[in-house]
């Protein structure tokens, strides 16, 4: 995933994508289930549905614009369907009642093996896209208040659990640790959702809440009351913390929330699909998004970060989809690391 050209990049980016090029992800190993695509066909479907987030998430921007860029580009109607989260969508994803989903790689990780978040697998889940990379976040706070750092927090209220996107928490914990916190250190206050969450901030129903960085939910919390993004530790010890999750420590672009120098986490945001949608589903849609760019970058800010370099990334925690597989072989973003990569996980 561009780790042969990474120092001509912004130096935040290059180190974040050297860390991840690296191999520094200790997400630990499960059974994945490796099978071939099960839906042959060669008819493209009349329509196709992506699981988000809700609207004003960074997984909503990014669905959005693929689907217009979709539909413009291919003879699919492409279209949204927003959730709580992947733990909301996973199950329809693995029914066929949607096509695709946007998740992060620790998330898809835990839905397919049944780990983590997740009671039940769902063995057909399969990477199409290594999306947007880094995808950032961390914790935000009133910018008024006399919470500048992560350690900071001890003792306050902190949104806790995120209904149907347990992920949030998983990362939440990630950052709070790399920061030298431990749950307990904190006032646990149950949200919904991300986007209520992060509300509750400026409306003081808490002190802190985790979130991405650069969405719209961010923009209009700040519009209610100025925020600010707490900066973590940018140490070799944050980063072997955020490692074992699949991130690492990276500097923020200018955002709402963004003050100064600030550290945050960064990972990759995926998009996936399932076994249960064709190969020529799969490759159709890639090779319109590829064909089409400069486009897609123009629809969100977001997008910048969707490149040729991060679609086929090398340490994916779930199989690719054969389609995909297919397609990035042919444009040449498939290597022999890609294969090593696959055999390794599956075995």
């Amino acid at each position: 995933m561009g780790c042969n050209n990474s120092t001509k990049r912004a130096p935040a980016l290059a180190a974040a994508i050297a860390f991840f090029c690296a191999g520094q992800i200790s997400i630990a190993e499960a059974k994945l289930d490796c099978s071939p695509t099960a839906n042959k066909s060669d008819a493209l479907p009349r329509t196709a549905a992506i699981g988000t987030n809700p609207a004003g998430t960074g997984a909503h921007a990014i669905a959005s614009a693929l689907a217009a860029v979709a539909s413009k580009a291919t003879p699919i109607a492409a279209k949204v369907q927003p959730y709580n989260g992947p733990n909301a969508w996973m199950p329809l994803l693995e029914s066929a009642e949607i096509e695709m989903g946007i998740i992060n790689i620790l998330d898809s990780h835990m839905a397919a093996t049944g780990t983590g978040n997740y009671k039940s697998a769902y063995p057909s889940i399969r990477v199409i896209s290594g999306g947007v990379f880094p995808f950032t976040a961390g914790l935000i706070a009133r910018d008024k208040s006399d919470i500048k750092q992560i350690s900071d927090l001890k003792g306050k209220r902190v949104a806790w659990d995120y209904g149907g996107h347990a992920i949030n928490q998983t990362w939440q914990n990630a950052v709070m640790e790399a920061g030298g916190l431990k749950a307990s250190d904190v006032a646990q206050v149950r949200v919904s959702n991300l986007n209520d969450g992060v509300r509750a901030v400026p409306e003081g129903k808490v002190d802190a809440a985790f979130t991405a960085v650069g969405i719209g939910v961010v923009e209009e919390a700040n519009a209610m009351e100025p925020v600010r993004f707490l900066s973590m530790p940018n140490s070799d010890a944050a980063n072997k913390t955020l490692g074992r999750y699949g991130a690492s420590v990276v500097k923020s672009t200018p955002a709402a929330g963004i003050k100064g120098d600030t550290y945050v986490i960064g990972y990759p945001l995926q998009l996936v699909s399932s076994a249960k949608v064709s190969d020529k589903t799969v490759a159709t849609l890639l090779k319109a998004w590829s064909d089409n760019l400069a486009d897609l970058q123009s629809i969100h800010p977001l997008l910048k970060r969707w490149t040729k370099e991060t679609q086929a990334i090398v340490n994916f925690t779930v199989p690719y989809h054969a389609g995909a597989i297919k397609f990035y072989k042919e444009v040449g973003l498939w290597t022999a690391k890609h294969e090593a990569r696959l055999k390794e996980i599956c075995g």
